[in-house]
């Protein structure tokens, strides 16, 4: 298992740009998709664990849809959870 470490202050900074890239492609008029895939979840959200995924379904912080062993996440819950997480 591999632990990454950021400060906080590192942390929020990485949440605005990725909040700001995510407006950014809406607004070129660049595909954006309303349903991810856990690989495009994960980078969206500077994550590389998929327990760290796992902990924000179990808690209800982001939908998603599972069929099989398939897991979607919707990019708007992302997107939000990011909103409401900013200090």
């Amino acid at each position: 298992m591999e632990i990454i470490v950021f400060e906080k202050q590192a942390y929020y900074k990485m949440v605005e740009e990725m909040k700001k890239a995510v407006k950014d492609a809406a607004k070129n008029g660049k595909e954006v998709k309303e349903w991810l895939s856990t690989s495009e979840a994960k980078e969206l959200l500077g994550f590389k664990s998929k327990s760290k995924m796992q902990q924000l379904r179990d808690s209800g912080d982001i939908l998603f849809s599972q069929h099989g062993r398939t897991i979607k996440y919707s990019q708007k819950s992302i997107v939000e959870f990011l909103e409401r997480n900013i200090i």
